[in-house]
């Protein structure tokens, strides 16, 4: 994997915007780009094609979690970047590289909800537990990866094998994820995707912080600045 290099830019001005009003401004806008996923979730019906379906629509959430991530980061601060332009950035640097990650792993996640949803009470408990277990760990995956893209430029495989890599590499960061993980599951399936969405900017900030170390590390270990 080659170093990636950080060109020089131009200073600019910090941005001043109060975290707290950052941090609603972004929630909104993260609410807005995602409800496309939560509208069709509420369409669809039960069962194991629906559930499948309903994973699909995810696709809309990677770029969105990205954006979010990009502009609650400190570099569009420093920018000087309020955060509406901040989220706009994000998204439009990240949605390319970002899908790249979600398409593969949602289809991988789709096929794997069919199978639980569908082997639920008719196959052998191993091996719904098993197609569980997957699931979640193709979501911290998908979750470690898209953090290293929503920050770094790599080619898509080696994003990939960094989400992988960092999931052993420092456990702590992969608790707190997996408890972010399985805190939205829990809110999206018993109570409302919709009150999932308008909290999403939460859970957003919660993650960043858990990757944290994973942030500094990938900067020191695999980008070069000139």
């Amino acid at each position: 994997m080659g170093p990636v290099t950080t060109p020089d830019r131009p200073a600019a001005h910090p941005d001043d915007t109060a975290p707290a009003v950052r941090l609603l401004v972004v929630g909104v806008l993260l609410a807005l780009t995602v409800s496309p996923s939560v509208l069709l979730a509420g369409f669809l019906g039960t069962g194991a094609a629906a559930a499948a379906l309903s994973v699909l629509g995810l696709v809309f959430v990677g770029p969105a979690f990205a954006a979010a991530s990009w502009a609650l980061g400190d570099k569009a601060r420093d920018d000087g970047l309020g955060p509406v332009a901040a989220f706009g950035r994000g998204y439009r640097l990240n949605v390319a590289d970002v899908l790249k990650l979600w398409v593969p792993g949602l289809l991988l996640l789709a096929v794997l909800t069919f199978t639980i949803v569908d082997a639920a009470g008719r196959a052998p408990a191993w091996v719904v537990g098993f197609a569980i277990g997957a699931a979640v760990l193709v979501l911290l995956w998908l979750v470690q990866a898209t953090v290293i893209a929503s920050f770094f430029t790599f080619r898509g495989r080696d994003t990939a094998k960094l989400g992988l890599y960092f999931l052993g590499r420092l456990p702590r960061s992969t608790l707190v994820v997996l408890v972010a993980i399985i805190v939205a599951a829990a809110v999206g399936w018993l109570m409302s995707p919709a009150l999932l969405a308008l909290l999403g900017v939460l859970w957003v900030a919660v993650v960043l912080r858990a990757d944290r170390p994973v942030l500094a590390e990938v900067r020191q270990r695999f980008v070069e600045s000139d």
